[in-house]
């Protein structure tokens, strides 16, 4: 080795210069399982009706107390005039149709005055206050 090369390496601290070799790491160390999601909080009706049908939540808003009556009167044209129309024409099908047994005739009569009825029962109901 040089001997100017020598004195130079002799003069250096090299321990400062290079990294220290890495430290060892402990790798089996217990790992804390993930923490669970949270599930959406359940929803609690005594109301059939809206654990059934998904679009009732919107009516039950508006079968509350403070929707006023004109707003009542606007959806049931919007909701209900469709659906009534729909059955009145149901209705109308079975009973003038020839060669209906009764069956037909007291299931197409029941489906019909249910779907005529469902609507104001859903939009005009008194509702009791939710308990908090």
């Amino acid at each position: 080795m040089d001997p100017k090369l020598k004195a130079l390496v002799e003069q250096t601290n090299l321990a400062d210069l290079l990294p220290s070799a890495p430290q060892e790491m402990d790798l089996r160390q217990p790992v804390a399982p993930p923490e669970p999601a949270r599930p959406q909080p359940a929803r609690s009706t005594h109301d059939a009706l809206q654990v059934t049908f998904g679009g009732t939540d919107m009516v039950g808003k508006l079968a509350n107390a403070p929707t006023s009556g004109r707003v009542k009167t606007f959806a049931m044209v919007m909701f209900g005039g469709p659906t009534i129309v729909f059955a009145l024409i149901l209705l109308a099908t079975v009973w003038t149709a020839p060669g209906n047994s009764a069956v037909a005739l007291v299931c197409g009569t029941a489906i019909s005055l249910g779907l005529i009825c469902i609507w104001p029962y859903l939009l005009f109901r008194k509702r009791e206050k939710p308990s908090t």
